[in-house]
């Protein structure tokens, strides 16, 4: 994995596209989770690819912290607020392959980060919101 980072920081596209899919590689076959201090060193190096030039180190990246996301996701969640800015700003990218690896990334970590099974079910969520809004609407004619 240290290989892989050290590549990523390389000043060539090559080495950086190479890292890149290396990264990936380790990522997709690891059965273990990362420990907090691979994941952070991850964050930190994914957040200077993001601002790469070269759409396919964008890409990679951003396919790299999704694959991270479902190996260690209470690491990862500790940095959502870092992330959230730079995978916006590759939302509105001009290529569409990095927005889509940005939406399913985006995707992913509101996965990780908030827990939607203990959330309302969708049925309960829109009795609430008609209940609410019911009672808003009458409401009205009374005040």
């Amino acid at each position: 994995m240290e290989e892989a980072l050290e590549l990523l920081q390389a000043k060539d596209t090559k080495e950086r596209m190479a890292g890149v899919e290396r990264l990936q590689a380790l990522l997709e076959q690891s059965r273990r989770s990362l420990s907090a201090l691979e994941v952070a060193n991850l964050v930190d190096a994914s957040l200077v690819l993001l601002k790469d030039n070269n759409f396919r180190v964008c890409q990679g990246a951003l396919q790299a912290l999704a694959s991270a996301s479902a190996l260690s996701s209470e690491h990862l969640k500790l940095h959502f607020n870092v992330l959230l800015p730079a995978i916006a700003e590759r939302l509105g990218d001009g290529k569409q392959p990095v927005r889509d690896a940005a939406r399913r990334l985006l995707l992913a970590l509101m996965e990780v980060r908030f827990d939607f099974s203990t959330l309302l079910a969708p049925s309960e969520a829109l009795f609430s919101f008609l209940k609410s809004a019911w009672l808003v609407f009458l409401a009205s004619f009374y005040a």
